[in-house]
């Protein structure tokens, strides 16, 4: 089973919000082999035609019945995305984009912490022949 819902709105020209929340379950023959709660958030602002900025942040929690696996599992999985990007179109055929990424996760042993997080940058060009 899986029932998800959303909801977007746009303020304006320039600002953009939307909220995704779901929720899955699945049966088998010995019961309920688990839950999962998952959720993401985002929000954009257009400054601009060639300026806007992003912020995305995801969140999922895992309950398993770690009795109908047959390998070893943490009976509770959590994690958390965030994602913040920024993005400048030069010209009609190049875009600059600079980010950030932090990831944590989270078990039953231990609350949500963070495993990695990534500042990048990405420059795109259109080729044309």
């Amino acid at each position: 089973m899986r029932v998800d819902a959303g909801i977007e709105q746009r303020f304006g020209r320039h600002l953009h919000l939307s909220l995704g929340p779901s929720f899955e379950r699945m049966r088998v023959d010995g019961g309920r082999l688990y839950a999962a709660l998952q959720g993401q958030v985002s929000a954009g602002y257009q400054f601009t035609p060639r300026v806007f900025v992003r912020a995305i942040l995801q969140y999922v929690d895992y309950q398993y019945n770690v009795s109908l696996y047959a390998t070893p599992r943490d009976p509770r999985n959590q994690r958390t995305y965030t994602q913040v990007l920024f993005s400048y179109k030069v010209n009609p055929r190049t875009v600059w984009f600079v980010g950030y990424t932090d990831n944590r996760m989270g078990t039953d042993e231990y609350t949500l912490t963070q495993r990695d997080r990534t500042l990048f940058t990405k420059v795109g060009y259109a080729w044309t022949f």
